[in-house]
């Protein structure tokens, strides 16, 4: 990755250059607008102070306070619409990384787009029948032959929660109401990351978290994990601490889920921490939703305002790191290898 990274940012620099050049214009029309907006409410101020005889030696103390504070909101405000310039800029950072590392010029990044409810309904994983989906930040990319899609997901429910709350009469005597909060549950946060599969597969295949049922709290699980087939025993024992395998047909799952395979995925924790579903689905799909992992972070990762800060490099470096491990995953799985090219 390190070597992947110095070839990008050698690469990167021409264009790191007009991006900043872009942000500063940007910088500069928000610094003159938003000090002219000062030095209004400036006068402005001074102007109501004296109109209402507040110019005299006791009230200089607020005088000055008032300019200050009005100050201080100028440069908090020019602050955070930088910040937000900046972060809609990482949107270009982060597509340009995409197709450095995918070699896909027509890959693309929607922040504002998720995967369609459609292929989460298709991965028939969660059951949004009881729960709600919600998603953004969609990547698209053609990776070694294969089609890849990346976005954060969210799947979620409200739950009713009752409370009591206190109230009084008209003579101060206290009485109690129910009332009824809808509290959101979050059954999984994080990414969901699917490719093209060169050999068809003719039934799911499930792989939920062995400890998955801990994040539902007194609730029936089939309400929200909709997976099918019988639970299939395998060999690797490593694998079974991690993973219940299921799916309606054995012998393919066995067939997909080679010894090799296997260790394969559990190598996955090296590259992500957290929970994984793990769906090879009927057809020719792989998806794995990783828990706790959100490109939204990624964007959050703002270059700092001066081009010549050392963070540039660093945080550059820190958005790389991160989209270079979905491309990892593709590597780790070898999904591309003779177990699921399909030569017809």
């Amino acid at each position: 990755m390190e070597e992947k990274f110095s070839e990008f940012y050698e690469y990167y620099n021409d264009k790191l250059k007009d991006i900043y050049s872009k942000f500063n214009k940007i910088k500069k029309k928000v610094e003159a607008k938003y000090l002219i907006a000062m030095i209004i409410f400036i006068v402005l101020f001074l102007m109501a102070s004296y109109q209402l005889d507040l110019l005299i030696d006791n009230s200089f103390i607020f005088v000055i306070l008032g300019v200050t504070v009005i100050a201080i909101c100028v440069i908090v405000a020019i602050y955070i619409r930088l910040r937000k310039e900046m972060y809609n800029l990482n949107k270009y950072i982060i597509e340009d990384i995409i197709k450095f590392i995918s070699q896909d010029e027509s890959s693309i990044f929607e922040p504002n787009k998720r995967i369609s409810i459609e292929n989460i309904k298709d991965m028939e994983l969660f059951n949004l029948e009881n729960l709600q989906y919600n998603g953004k930040n969609a990547i698209g990319t053609d990776y070694n032959s294969n089609y890849m899609n990346f976005a954060d997901m969210e799947i979620y429910y409200y739950k009713d929660v009752l409370r009591e709350e206190t109230y009084y009469d008209s003579k101060g005597n206290p009485y109690t109401k129910k009332v009824i909060d809808k509290v959101k549950k979050t059954i999984f946060s994080g990414c969901y990351i699917s490719a093209t599969l060169n050999k068809r597969i003719a039934e799911h295949i499930y792989l939920i978290p062995n400890n998955f049922s801990d994040v539902i709290i007194n609730g029936a699980i089939k309400d929200y994990i909709t997976y099918s087939g019988e639970e299939i025993e395998l060999e690797n024992l490593e694998f079974s601490k991690k993973y219940k395998v299921y799916s309606d047909d054995e012998i393919q799952a066995r067939y997909i889920l080679s010894l090799a395979l296997m260790e394969k995925i559990n190598n996955i924790d090296e590259i992500f921490e957290g929970k994984k579903y793990i769906v090879f689905k009927e057809g020719r799909r792989f998806v794995i939703c990783l828990e706790g992992f959100k490109i939204e972070n990624l964007r959050k990762t703002l270059l700092p305002f001066n081009s010549k800060s050392s963070k540039v490099k660093e945080n550059i470096k820190y958005i790389f790191r991160n989209l270079y491990k979905f491309f990892e995953i593709y590597d780790v799985l070898d999904l591309g290898n003779d177990l699921y090219v399909d030569k017809n």
